[in-house]
C-alpha cells in the first residue's frame, strides 16, 4: 500500500532522518512481506533471503538504470515486477500483508562495503494502485532503513554514509544528494515525492530515487579511499518500501525479566490486549509463536554489540550470541527440570491481555547475561522473515547457590511465575516441587470454595451481596491472595522491605512440614493491595479485615508491603491485575 499525505502541489523534495525512538511508533501499519526485486539478470538470490550480485561478476552490456556509468557489480538497478510459479501462484510482486492488492517493494539488499568503493541504486516509484480518487495535495512516502551488520572496533567517525536524490546526480557526486547516517548500527529515514494528477492519471513527480553508499570520514567529511584500512569491509543490509520501515529499532526493551536461579531465568513480552486485534483469540498475532524471539549473549560478549551495533537486526541476530528461541514452538508442556542451554516458549493468555514467556535454561550461576527482544512484522500466518523490529536489551544475572529455585506454569496458581525457597524433599526436582506448592494452595482454597458456594452468587441483582461485583470477582481475588501467602516468593538480596526467613520458621507451619526450606531465605511479602481486592470483592459476612498501618502497623509490615514504583527492585509480590494497585510511593 503506497501511503500519501497532505501537501502542496509544487516541486518539493525533503527528507529527514529520525533519531534514536520508537520507529513502530510511526502509525504507518505493520509493514509487508512480499517482494521487489532487482533485474533478475542481474543479481542471484542468496540462501539467507537477500541479493547479492551474480557471481560471475559480468554486468557488461545491461542497463544501468540512466547512469551512464561502466557496468560493474555495484551498478545495481532495482526494479519491480511479478512473478509466479508454474501453478500461477504469485511468488513476488502483488502481495503484501497490508493489502493484497498492492505491491510492496520490501526485500533488502546485501553488500559489503569496502573504503573507497562506491555503491550505486535505483528504486522504481511505483503510483499504479493509487487510484484516480485521491486529491492533487497528496506524496508519497517513501521509507529507507537498513542494518550494519559488522563494525569490529571501528573508530566512531568511520561509517558507511546514504545519500539519496530524485535525479541521478549522486552518481557522479554522492555528495550533492540527502545524506543519512548510520546510528549504532541502524538507519532510518523518510524520503517524500509530490504526486502529479489530470483528468485520468496520478503518477509521481519523481520516476526514481537514486542512492549512493560509501564510507565516510564524518569528522572531515571525506570519503575513505581505495587503499585505506586494507582488509576491512563493511557488510549493511538496506531497504526502501512504499510501506514501512523494514528495518526497525523501538528504544522501550518491550521485555521484563521476572526472575531467575542459579541456572534459568524468565522473561516475559509486554502485554497484548485483547481489543486491539478484536474479539477472535485464535487470530491475534500473539498467538503466533514465531511472532517474537529473543537472542541471549554473555554479558562480555554484548559489550562490544552495545558499543557499536546496539540497533542492528542483523548484527543481533548474526553475532555470537549464547542461545536463541528462533525457531523453537511454544509449549504448553513446560520443562522444569531441563538443564541444557534452551529456550522454551509459552504463551500466557491473562483474563484481557496476553504476554509470551521465554523460559532459559542451562545458564552458569552468578553470571551476567544480555537478552535481546526482537519482532517480527506483519499479521499471524503471514509473517514476514525479512527485517523486523529489535527492542532495547535487558540485563539479568543468575544467582550464586540453590537456596531459591524458579518456578512457573502451575495447573493452580497459574500467575505464581518466581523463585520460590528450594525444598531439601525435592532437591533437584523443580517441578515436584512446583506441584508440591500448588498442592499447598489448593487445599488451603478448598474450604473457602464450599463457603463460597452457599452465597445465592446467581439470583436478580437486587438480591446480590454487590451491584459491582460477582463470586467469581471474590473467587479470584481470594485465589490470587491464597497463592501468594503460601507461596513465598524467594529472594538472597536483603533490602528493609524484605523479611528474613529461618528455614525452620516460615511464614506457616506447612512451609516448614511439607516444603522444608534448604536455606534460610528474604521473603518478597505479598503487596497489601491484594488484601484489600478480597475485601472489596468478597461478601462483608465473609468478615475479611486487613491490617490498619496506623492501628497494627507490626501485623501489616509482617505480612505485608506497600508497591513502590520509584523502587529499583521488588518491594512487595503481587498476582493478579496490576492496575488495581496502589502506588505507594508519592
Amino acid at each position: 500500500m503506497i501511503h500519501i499525505r497532505g501537501g502542496l502541489f509544487w516541486c518539493l523534495f525533503w527528507a529527514f532522518v529520525l533519531g534514536s525512538g520508537v520507529a513502530a511508533g510511526w502509525g504507518f501499519g505493520n509493514g509487508a512481506d512480499s517482494f521487489g526485486q532487482r533485474d533478475k539478470s542481474f543479481l542471484t538470490p542468496g540462501d539467507d533471503g537477500y541479493f547479492t550480485p551474480s557471481s560471475d561478476g559480468d554486468f557488461s552490456g545491461y542497463d544501468l538504470g540512466g547512469f551512464g556509468m561502466p557496468g560493474g557489480p555495484n551498478f545495481i538497478k532495482r526494479q519491480l515486477f511479478s512473478e509466479y510459479n508454474a501453478d500461477g501462484e504469485l511468488l513476488h510482486g502483488m502481495s503484501s500483508i497490508i493489502d493484497s492488492d498492492n505491491i510492496a517493494e520490501w526485500t533488502p539488499i546485501s553488500s559489503n562495503l569496502t573504503a573507497g568503493q562506491q555503491d550505486f541504486y535505483v528504486f522504481t516509484i511505483n503510483t499504479e494502485r493509487t487510484g484516480t480518487s485521491f486529491s492533487q495535495t497528496y506524496e508519497i512516502l517513501i521509507f529507507m532503513s537498513g542494518n550494519l551488520c559488522n563494525i569490529n572496533n571501528m573508530p566512531d567517525d568511520i561509517a558507511p554514509m546514504i545519500t539519496t536524490a530524485f535525479n541521478d546526480s549522486v552518481t557522479t557526486d554522492p555528495t550533492s544528494g540527502w545524506p543519512v547516517l548510520f546510528t549504532d548500527g541502524y538507519l532510518q529515514g523518510l524520503m517524500v515525492s509530490p504526486i502529479q494528477t489530470d483528468a485520468n492519471n496520478i503518477t509521481s513527480l519523481y520516476s526514481n530515487l537514486y542512492v549512493a553508499v560509501q564510507v565516510y570520514n564524518t569528522t572531515s567529511g571525506e570519503p575513505l579511499k581505495s587503499g585505506d584500512m586494507p582488509g576491512v569491509h563493511w557488510e549493511y543490509h538496506l531497504s526502501i518500501s512504499e510501506n514501512d520501515l523494514v528495518y526497525q529499532w523501538d528504544n522501550r526493551t518491550w521485555m521484563d525479566v521476572i526472575d531467575t536461579d542459579e541456572d534459568s531465568a524468565l522473561l516475559i513480552t509486554g502485554a497484548t490486549t485483547y481489543n486491539s486485534y478484536g474479539s477472535d483469540n485464535d487470530n491475534f498475532t500473539i498467538q503466533d509463536t514465531s511472532l517474537y524471539d529473543i537472542y541471549v549473549y554473555k554479558y562480555n560478549e554484548s559489550v562490544e554489540m552495545q558499543s557499536q551495533r546496539n540497533r542492528s537486526l542483523c548484527a543481533i541476530k548474526n553475532g555470537d550470541y549464547l542461545v536463541t528461541s528462533a525457531g523453537n514452538d511454544a509449549t504448553s508442556d513446560v520443562n522444569l527440570d531441563r538443564q541444557d542451554l534452551h529456550i522454551q516458549k509459552i504463551i500466557n493468555d491473562g483474563s484481557n491481555s496476553t504476554n509470551e514467556y521465554f523460559y532459559v535454561t542451562g545458564l552458569n550461576r552468578s553470571t551476567d547475561y544480555v537478552a535481546y527482544l526482537t519482532k517480527k512484522i506483519g499479521k499471524r500466518g503471514n509473517l514476514s522473515d525479512i527485517g523486523g523490529i529489535l527492542f532495547q536489551q535487558v540485563q539479568f544475572r543468575t544467582a550464586d547457590d540453590n537456596t531459591c529455585s524458579l518456578i512457573h506454569s502451575l495447573d493452580f496458581c497459574t500467575d505464581v511465575s518466581y523463585s520460590v525457597p528450594t525444598s531439601e524433599l525435592y532437591l533437584g526436582n523443580k517441578t515436584l516441587m512446583a506441584q508440591a506448592y500448588d498442592n499447598i494452595s489448593m487445599s488451603l482454597y478448598a474450604n473457602f470454595s464450599k463457603a463460597l458456594q452457599l452465597i445465592p452468587c446467581d439470583t436478580e441483582k437486587d438480591a446480590r451481596y454487590s451491584p459491582l461485583r460477582t463470586c467469581d470477582d471474590c473467587a479470584q481475588s481470594y485465589r490470587n491472595w491464597v497463592c501468594s501467602v503460601s507461596i513465598p516468593r524467594c529472594t538472597k538480596d536483603t533490602p528493609s522491605y524484605y523479611m528474613f526467613r529461618d528455614k525452620n520458621k516460615n511464614r506457616n507451619t506447612y512451609i516448614d512440614e511439607q516444603i522444608k526450606p534448604l536455606n534460610n531465605y528474604y521473603e518478597v511479602l505479598p503487596c497489601i493491595d491484594m488484601c484489600y481486592s478480597i475485601v472489596r470483592d468478597c461478601p462483608s459476612n465473609f468478615g475479611f479485615q486487613c491490617p490498619d498501618i496506623n492501628s497494627t502497623p507490626d501485623l501489616l509490615f509482617n505480612s505485608y508491603n506497600f508497591y513502590n514504583d520509584n523502587a529499583d527492585f521488588i518491594t512487595c509480590n503481587l498476582m493478579g491485575n496490576d492496575t488495581d494497585t496502589v502506588d505507594y510511593s508519592s
